[in-house]
């Protein structure tokens, strides 16, 4: 690592020689530019060039459709390409429409250019519009509502409000995957502006989102229950699914803003709190004597999908701990 002297000139200007190699390799001279951007952590940057690197991806994808192409395109997006070149000899048109459906499903990318043997995704995103602390919030929101509705589905066996529910699933997907791109950027550059999250801070939100992410799967996994075939709810069962809606969605309120408040000592008091509901809510969904196999059915989605929203929702409040730690490390006692 190198070091350098701060220096005063006149009364207030303080300077700092720039490493001779590091200028030569970027062609600095007298009276070149430099961009200096300020981190989180007080961190400088320095950059020869103002504007943001046009980051481009070109992807010959031969007879790739299906799973295979949109993994590709997914992992050029979180990748954090702005620009993304498809191409083929001759691009067939359920590859196409394998293409549409996907860019679709993701934040900011658009198709610009579109022929028989190349099609262009371009990013629209801006670097300021990647905030995701907004996304986790909303990302919340969502999944919030898909535990209610999911519950409710099932309490009424409305398939409709089921159908819903399975829908928004993808809206929590499309967030998961910006937050991911986001903390790729912040990787990638140190710091796409000022006021953007330190790295270690991304990371423990991109984490949170995940366990999110997992959540709404397993609201999906519930609405997926709901049907023709489905009977009503024994009242114990039905007693327990209302308690468990208002409750989870409480749990996870606290565990986002015990994380966006990197307030440790909540975060602990919560984990102690579902360990406890975990206990009780597995055995009540659990129990039973009846025979009949869509109740036990709807009892055995009931129980695993429930301990594992609980799982990933004491995963968010461990997140917060060792965010807390990262940020405020503990001074050793002397």
């Amino acid at each position: 690592m190198d070091t350098r002297k701060v220096q005063r000139t006149g009364k207030s200007t303080f300077i700092v020689s720039l490493p001779k190699s590091w200028a030569t390799k970027n062609g600095i001279s007298a009276g070149s530019i430099i961009y200096i951007n300020q981190g989180d952590n007080g961190a400088l940057t320095l950059s020869t060039d103002r504007s943001e690197r046009d980051l481009r991806a070109r992807l010959d994808i031969g007879d790739k459709i299906g799973e295979h192409l949109v993994r590709d395109i997914i992992g050029c997006y979180v990748g954090g390409y702005r620009t993304i070149e498809v191409t083929a000899g001759h691009m067939s048109s359920l590859q196409k429409k394998d293409l549409h459906q996907i860019v679709n499903k993701l934040i900011g990318p658009e198709i610009l250019e579109e022929t028989i043997s190349k099609v262009v995704i371009q990013d629209l995103l801006s670097s300021e519009e990647l905030q995701s602390e907004r996304a986790l919030k909303r990302i919340r929101t969502v999944v919030k509502s898909m535990i209610s509705d999911s519950f409710a589905s099932l309490l009424n066996n409305n398939e409709e409000l089921a159908a819903d529910v399975i829908q928004r699933d993808d809206d929590v997907d499309r967030l998961n995957l910006l937050i991911s791109r986001q903390f790729t950027e912040i990787l990638r550059s140190g710091s796409v502006k000022q006021e953007t999250l330190n790295p270690i801070t991304a990371f423990n939100y991109m984490q949170a989102a995940s366990n999110l992410e997992r959540i709404a799967d397993h609201a999906h996994r519930i609405a997926e229950i709901v049907g023709p075939q489905s009977h009503p709810l024994p009242d114990d069962l039905k007693e327990e699914v209302a308690r468990m809606d208002s409750l989870l969605c409480g749990l996870l309120d606290d565990a986002i803003s015990f994380l966006l408040q990197t307030n440790s000592n909540k975060a602990n008091e919560l984990i102690d709190r579902v360990r406890d509901i975990q206990r009780h809510a597995v055995a009540i969904a659990k129990s039973s004597s009846s025979k009949d196999k869509s109740e036990m059915l709807v009892r055995l989605v009931l129980a695993s999908s429930l301990e594992r929203m609980l799982d990933y929702i004491m995963n968010i409040s461990e997140l917060t701990i060792n965010l807390s730690h990262a940020n405020h490390p503990t001074e050793k006692a002397g």
